[in-house]
């Protein structure tokens, strides 16, 4: 609805004047209930979902289908499940770091506006070229792109237009006189003509005739705040114009329109765009308006907008609208496939009134009446409030019978007339819970309850049949009357009985083929009987007596089924314990007649328009006369049209994104994929452009020269080749949308495995040939070499004679390493002799590293050895300089002795203390060094102790005695960075260095010992 608005009432006055000029109204809304955004369908991309950044600069579709948006963090890619985003940040071939504006030129390239960077563009072939001010451009901050009928691409800046021819040559359009030098360009637009349009927010320039005019302005608004220009399919122009309103100039006729939204008026009006359906949409800072068949509505966060602030608008070329959000993200709206009604209370069934003009629900709040897209109220609806209603159903003599949960009315009937006729438990009824009930063609009423059958007779009898008939399970489900008048009884765990006058005929269980016992629904499609179960569905073929049962082994997804719809397409819908569901009768046949093993199934969801949280199992759904499907929901229910939506027949464009050979990624351009020999591994990434749930795509591939078939439906989006043979390969890959339209085979990839230099056919050539002149040569060489192989075997001799003596020497010195010296002798001299003996007055030392067992449970293993290696090197050089000789190391512990050899038995122990104060020194040195902080215990103590050799392979020296175990205890008893040694110690070195007082020490099996500490 259009009228004048009050506001402007100032412009009366010259109305009759400016009509007669120009043309003129002025349009706002009508208040009234607007429906127009219930056919949409919405959603948001935020940060969460991989958007950079919430605040979106602007937008476009390219070409290919790919949504390209702006951010501060750079461009983004989307391909309706992806983001890709390119800026410096990510690879350093895009030099920028923001997306100002974006545009698409005639050659497919995308140009990319930066806030202080300049502009860049990203070829086709995945070049990027960057223009700032050294190459021509009037400033770096860049406000909009377009590009004029020359092809050269305009460049809005802060201070001014440019232009790039398509040479690459900057240049600066003429002003005119009128004109200032800066002009700070917010948008621009080239329409039909070839003028470029400028707009600044405040004003508005056009370009004509080789040079920049300034518009004269408008004849009906006194406002020159220009926000963009955009022009409609029938060449009119429309201008977005602050604070509020739309301007559209059609052959001299000027109609302004006011977008202000009811609760808000916005500040500015940012574009205008009209989309496939001819309907026009306003973005401005207050939401969105839609200009359409003469009416407004409007779009923000009163009604489902996550922010007012709508910065840009683009209609893909599937017909949904994107929305970029000052603060928002990204936004979508689609035309949902479905149209969801909420209710209160959960809808178990629902049932189309013909004759008036009516649907009535069967709801957990009584029976509902749904006429014109409103709610009634009705007689059968004020008598139900509160029941629970678990059937409704028609007659074929238009009655409509009720099933509920009712200690009062069970059942109730209410014929064509109007009259309501109600049956009890008193009446007869078998039960107060109702489930369904049916009217036969003989005119009985039969009623399932959760307590058995009973059957109202034509002549007003009632009769319990349940009963008599010795059914093994009388908790009744559902309710069929065949074309034979053989009624079909579903059970809740006892299969499906079939009654030919009152008499059971056959009984169908598990043990039969069914798929389960629990049954939901039963009903005839074409020449077999499709019942519905709890663990499947089963087709039953009446002819054959065969069972086919699909669920979740055979595609089916799930294995409640609940009902099974056809429409007119031939499309089988069925409402399961996962939602709804879709598939192709075909398909179902074909899986019958044994000639495939799966379906392909197609699932819905929020984003074609069912906000539900699903159907229950009492769901019973409806194809009404008009084709149209209701589906019931546990919060409302639902509506798909065929014949208004129809399947999405855009078929995806398959883009080959980028691949990986081994671990190093390309993008891909069109250019021939050359695999190296050695390369192990092919991945090509690819996807399908579109934006109707793309998420739900599924790809079938093939690699033609490695595979022979196309793969099976798959919803992967990358796919890898190991083991291919050298040779040429074409890969295609095809995409399969939600409605089963499947997309051609996409361009093909040309993919050229190089093969090794061995597995080239001249490398064979040559090998031969080469192999024929080396037999030959090798003949002649081996005559030679019988010849010099006299001297050469003397030399040999000669050779191996000294190769023997080194490794004679290489021998004794490991050997040494290991020994000492005169045992070393003995043992080469004596190879099976025992080697041991008893020194009277050796010197045993013992020191460990202090907290080594708490220090190797935080440091790596390989940190750990290469420390106590260090260490350790540093005490076997200070005893090989101080004639120590190093008996062994266990884990951190270090043990040596002196007194072995012919040594003064003074000596022997001043050494030992000498060499145990250098070990303290070099732990500090090797402190400052590393910064380790080690600390170690030394223990001393001198007697007579045993040593020797033992074993024959591996052998090792080592010594035993009580002296070695006092020095063990006096390591262990020490304390840290300090020299403790026994009294027998001590009594031989006590001139020679200064100790502390004794100290008291038990020692394990010796007792109380006296011992001392070197100061």
């Amino acid at each position: 609805m259009r009228y004048n608005r009050v506001v402007m009432t100032k412009k009366f006055f010259v109305i009759p004047l400016l009509c007669f000029c120009v043309g003129f109204s002025l349009f706002a809304a009508s208040v009234t209930e607007d429906s127009f955004f219930k056919d949409y369908v919405s959603k948001n991309w935020t940060t969460e979902d991989g958007l950079p950044g919430m605040t979106i600069t602007d937008m476009l579709q390219d070409s290919k289908g790919y949504i390209y948006v702006g951010t501060y963090d750079g461009v983004v890619r989307f391909d309706g499940v992806e983001f890709t985003t390119y800026s410096r940040a990510v690879d350093e071939k895009y030099d920028f770091a923001t997306a100002h504006t974006l545009f698409e030129d005639s050659d497919h390239n995308i140009w990319v506006g930066h806030n202080d960077e300049g502009i860049s563009c990203l070829y086709t072939d995945g070049q990027v070229k960057k223009y700032t001010v050294d190459d021509g451009l009037v400033n770096n901050k860049i406000n909009a792109i377009c590009e004029d009928l020359n092809h050269n691409i305009w460049v809005g800046t802060a201070v001014g237009p440019c232009y790039i021819t398509p040479q690459g040559e900057v240049l600066k359009p003429q002003l005119d006189g009128a004109v200032a030098d800066k002009i700070t360009v917010g948008d621009m637009f080239c329409d039909t003509a070839g003028r470029v349009w400028i707009s600044t927010g405040t004003d508005l320039f056009v370009y004509e005739e080789k040079i920049i005019k300034r518009f004269p302005g408008f004849a009906t608004l006194d406002s020159r705040a220009v926000y963009s220009v955009r022009q409609d399919k029938s060449g009119a122009l429309w201008f977005a114009v602050g604070p509020c309103y739309a301007v559209c100039i059609k052959n001299g006729e000027e109609t302004v329109y006011d977008v202000s939204h009811p609760h808000k008026k916005p500040s500015s009006v940012s574009m205008i765009m009209q989309d496939s359906l001819g309907n026009y949409w306003v973005a401005c800072d207050a939401g969105v308006t839609v200009i359409h068949n003469g009416m407004f509505s409007y779009y923000d966060t009163t009604n489902g907008l996550p922010d007012d602030g709508a910065t840009v608008l683009t209609e893909d070329t599937e017909g949904n609208i994107w929305l970029g959000l000052n603060r928002g993200g990204l936004f979508k709206l689609s035309r949902g496939k479905f149209l969801t009604v909420s209710t209160e209370s959960s809808i178990n069934s629902i049932c189309e009134d013909v004759s008036r003009g009516v649907t009535w629900l069967g709801s957990d709040n009584g029976v509902l009446c749904y006429e014109n897209g409103k709610f009634v109220d009705t007689k059968l609806g004020t008598l139900t409030k509160g029941l629970r209603i678990r059937h409704i159903g028609f007659t074929k003599d238009n009655e409509l019978l009720v099933s509920t949960f009712s200690t009062d009315i069970p059942q109730i009937c209410m014929s064509a007339n109007g009259n309501i006729k109600t049956w009890s438990v008193d009446d007869g009824i078998v039960g107060n819970r109702d489930r369904v009930s049916i009217k036969t063609s003989k005119g009985d009423y039969y009623v399932g309850t959760a307590q058995g059958l009973t059957v109202i007779y034509k002549n007003g009898t009632i009769d319990t049949i349940s009963k008599r008939l010795e059914m093994e399970n009388t908790y009744i489900m559902w309710l069929y009357e065949d074309a034979e008048s053989c009624v079909w009884v579903g059970t809740n765990g006892g299969g499906v009985y079939v009654l030919k006058d009152e008499q059971i005929v056959k009984h169908y269980t598990t043990n039969d083929g069914l798929a389960g016992n629990v049954i939901f629904k039963i009903y005839n499609q074409g020449n077999d009987i499709w019942i519905c179960t709890g663990t499947g569905l089963s087709i039953l073929n009446q002819s054959s007596e065969t069972i086919t049962n699909f669920n979740s082994l055979n595609g089916l997804g799930t294995d409640s089924v609940f009902q099974a719809l056809v429409d007119y397409t031939d499309t089988v819908w069925i409402t399961t314990n996962k939602g709804i569901l879709s598939a192709k009768m075909s398909e179902i046949q074909e899986v019958v007649e044994g000639k495939r093993k799966t379906l392909t199934v197609r699932t819905y969801g929020k984003s074609d328009g069912l906000d539900t949280g699903g159907v229950t199992s009492t769901s019973y759904s409806l194809k009404d006369s008009q084709g149209r499907l209701w589906f019931t929901l546990v919060d409302g229910f639902a509506i798909y049209d065929p014949v208004k939506l129809g399947a999405n027949q855009h078929l995806p464009r398959i883009e080959i994104q980028n691949y990986m050979i081994d671990n190093e990624s390309y993008d891909y351009h069109g250019e021939t994929i050359v695999v190296p020999p050695a390369a192990k591994r092919l991945s090509i990434k690819y996807t399908g452009l579109t934006s109707n749930s793309p998420e739900r795509l599924q790809f079938s591939y093939k690699l033609e020269g490695f595979e022979s078939d196309y793969s099976d439906w798959q919803s992967t989006r990358v796919i890898s080749y190991t083991n291919m043979k050298p040779g040429n390969y074409t890969f295609t890959v095809m995409a399969l949308n939600n409605d089963g339209a499947e997309s051609l085979p996409s361009v093909p990839v040309h993919i050229t495995k190089k093969p090794h230099i061995w597995q080239r056919a001249w490398f064979w050539v040559v090998s031969i040939l080469l192999l024929a002149l080396g037999i030959f040569f090798a003949v002649r060489y081996k005559i030679y070499t019988m010849r010099r192989y006299q001297m050469q075997l003397e030399k040999e001799v000669e050779q191996r004679t000294h190769e023997l003596k080194l490794a004679n020497e290489k021998a004794e010195h490991l050997l040494l390493n290991i020994l000492p010296e005169e045992i070393a002798v003995e043992l080469t001299e004596n190879p099976d002799r025992i080697i041991s003996k008893k020194y009277p007055n050796a010197t045993v030392l013992f020191t460990d590293i202090v907290g080594f067992t708490k220090m190797s449970s935080v440091m790596s293993a390989e940190k750990l050895v290469t420390m106590l290696n260090q260490l350790i090197s540093k005490f076997d050089e200070r005893a090989k300089r101080e004639g120590v000789e190093k008996i062994k190391t266990i884990g951190d512990a270090y043990m040596a002795a002196t007194g072995l050899s012919e040594e003064t038995e003074g000596d022997s122990v001043k050494k030992m203390v000498q060499f145990a104060i250098g070990l303290l020194q070099d732990v500090r040195d090797f402190n400052e060094v590393t910064e380790a902080g080690l600390q170690i215990r030394v223990g001393i103590n001198t007697g007579d102790l045993v040593a020797g050799v033992i074993g024959k392979s591996k052998f090792i020296y080592d010594i035993w005695g009580d002296t070695v175990n006092v020095a063990s205890r006096m390591e262990s008893t020490g304390v840290p960075m300090k020299i403790h040694v026994s009294e027998e110690t001590y009594a031989q070195t006590k001139d020679l260095f200064k100790f502390g007082e004794s100290v008291d020490v038990e020692v394990k099996g010796k007792g109380i010992m006296k011992t001392y500490f070197i100061d």
